[in-house]
């Protein structure tokens, strides 16, 4: 009987410790599919049924890290540490914790005596220090390459996650080549690792939508190795949500039922009401969730209202719906698009019109692909445009000439007439003093300085214009259809400054034989011709004498 008592206790004990195994590693496997709920709720049944397991307590730390719980983390590392002494992975996590407490001194001391413990050939232990360091904002990712490279030289190694956390770090020290490098690398060892490709499409989205065909390539293949990696649907459909409603609505299907369902992707679901032009139904649908669920419901509810209450035109809802997303949601939620529509609206205010140009910086800030830089800029100055303030709109394209140091002829011209037209002359002269240095057999920069001189010495007096309207004419007249208006303009200019501010009657002639050869019916230019015929032929007074201070000059041409 004794004997059979202790085989059914050795059996119970058996299934238990399969039981928590398999407890532990489905925690682990909700991690990498980033099911972060589930991830929770598994580890905690695993330490709840084997307190003293450190992977358990381990993993639980990182995933209460992931939900934003720091504090949370700290208390499983301190309660673990506290049964476990100086268990190297316990104080790896908790080093981890310190990093996301701006502690990053105390860290290092807890990976160094980690990694002392293990004398650096513990592959998980350098693993899990390149982690930290690699996703921390105060980590160190070139500490993290150190630790990381160092487990890939540990006998017997073969833990693809090493590169996929080697790639990470890459990453954070945006060298995007060697990232890529590393989850290669990470796929050599495991084929069927859909983070790898995932992540590698990640590198290629920072590219710019140019890249489009490359990133959406690894997503696919990511989903195609792996259907249930749920990060892969959601990037898809980001990216067809404002391209394609019913490819993204597809995806986005795939991705809820490969994810948690919490709160935000139920507001994500919701947008997709927005995204198919059902405005009045989004913020219907928002607001019965918010009624319903109070402080749990996601944030992002504020955001689809804010979006929704823009499109109806009803600024002042969008803007309380918009701040109140700023003021609940946490940062990570935060798209550079939420701070172009923030500006947006805010400069329908007069009162908040100047904080506009904080959250269109702030924009630009976030993002790291100069093309989307110029992006936000174009927006703000096509805003301003709009309303009328055409400084303003001046300065943002004049911005870009700073974005974008590769900036061509479009640029030059667009900054150059917008700070004409928004009365900044001086800048926009050295915008066609630019634009005449890079492109000098091109009149667009030499009509440009013409016109801009012209208005900052509308007078003549200097004759500042003058260098700019003859290299503008030579060019010009080699297709005197096109430019036709601007040659009478730049015509007419030295028309009048010859016979207005040097007496040079003759020169005058010439320029205006010049208009009347393109437009035969300028009766301004016959007039004024004929006037100064005259003049040639009476005897001309010295100067300095009475006489020639009472000869009526002809009239200067009009700037037409």
């Amino acid at each position: 009987m004794m004997k059979h008592t202790i085989r059914l206790l050795v059996a119970v004990v058996l299934l238990c410790n399969v039981a928590f195994a398999q407890s532990v590693d489905e925690g682990k496997k909700f991690f990498y599919y980033e099911k972060y709920n589930s991830a929770k709720d598994a580890l905690e049944k695993a330490l709840e049924a084997k307190p003293g397991d450190v992977d358990a307590a381990y993993w639980l730390g990182q995933t209460l890290i992931e939900l934003k719980d720091i504090a949370g983390a700290e208390k499983v590392y301190q309660t673990a540490l506290q049964g476990k002494g100086s268990d190297p992975l316990l104080l790896v996590g908790m080093g981890h914790v310190e990093l996301m407490m701006h502690k990053a001194n105390d860290a290092r001391q807890r990976f160094e005596t980690a990694i002392s413990l293990t004398k650096g050939k513990n592959i998980d232990i350098l693993n899990a220090i390149g982690r930290a360091n690699a996703n921390a904002p105060d980590g160190d990712a070139k500490y993290a390459i150190e630790k990381l490279t160092q487990a890939t030289q540990v006998k017997r190694f073969k833990d693809p996650f090493v590169y996929i956390n080697m790639g990470d770090a890459y990453r954070k020290l945006l060298d995007g080549g060697q990232a890529v490098t590393s989850y290669q690398n990470a796929l050599s060892l495991d084929p069927n690792l859909a983070e790898a490709e995932y992540k590698i499409g990640k590198i290629y989205v920072t590219q710019g939508n140019e890249q489009a065909n490359i990133f959406l390539k690894h997503y696919e293949n990511a989903v195609a190795t792996d259907a249930a990696y749920a990060p892969a649907y959601y990037e898809l459909y980001a990216y067809w949500y404002s391209r394609d409603v019913n490819k993204a609505r597809d995806y986005f299907e795939k991705y809820k039922n490969n994810t948690d369902f919490t709160p935000s992707v139920e507001a994500e679901e919701i947008s997709l009401v927005y995204a198919s032009g059902d405005f009045k139904g989004a913020i219907e649908k928002a607001d019965e969730k918010l009624q319903k669920e109070g402080d749990n419901a996601s944030p992002k509810l504020y955001r689809v209202k804010g979006y929704a209450y823009d499109k109806l035109g009803d600024s002042l809802n969008a803007l309380k719906n918009m701040e109140l997303f700023f003021e609940k949601a946490d940062s990570s939620l935060f798209l550079p698009d939420n701070y172009v529509k923030m500006a947006e609206i805010s400069a329908k205010f007069p009162d908040r019109a100047d904080q506009a140009d904080e959250y269109f910086n702030i924009a630009i800030g976030m993002d790291t692909v100069v093309k989307d830089r110029v992006e936000y800029a174009t927006a703000a100055s096509n805003m301003y445009k709009k309303i009328g303030n055409r400084a303003r709109s001046a300065d943002w394209l004049t911005r870009i000439l700073t974005l974008d140091t590769s900036y061509g002829k479009i640029e030059l011209f667009y900054a150059g007439w917008e700070n004409f037209y928004g009365e900044q002359y001086q800048t926009a002269d050295s915008i066609f003093n630019l634009y005449k240095e890079k492109y000098p057999e091109d009149v667009q920069g030499f009509y440009g300085g013409f016109r801009t001189k012209w208005t900052i010495d509308s007078t003549m007096e200097l004759g500042l214009p003058v260098q700019d309207a003859e290299k503008f004419a030579e060019l010009a007249s080699q297709d005197s259809v096109k430019y036709k208006s601007q040659l009478l303009l730049a015509y007419g200019y030295l028309a009048g400054y010859n016979a207005n501010q040097l007496k040079d009657y003759e020169t005058a002639i010439h320029y205006l034989d010049k208009m009347i050869s393109l437009d035969p019916t300028n009766v301004d230019a016959q007039n004024n011709r004929e006037i100064l015929e005259k003049a040639l032929e009476r005897p001309q007074p010295k100067s300095g004498t009475q006489a020639n201070k009472s000869a009526s000059p002809p009239d200067k041409p009009s700037k037409r």
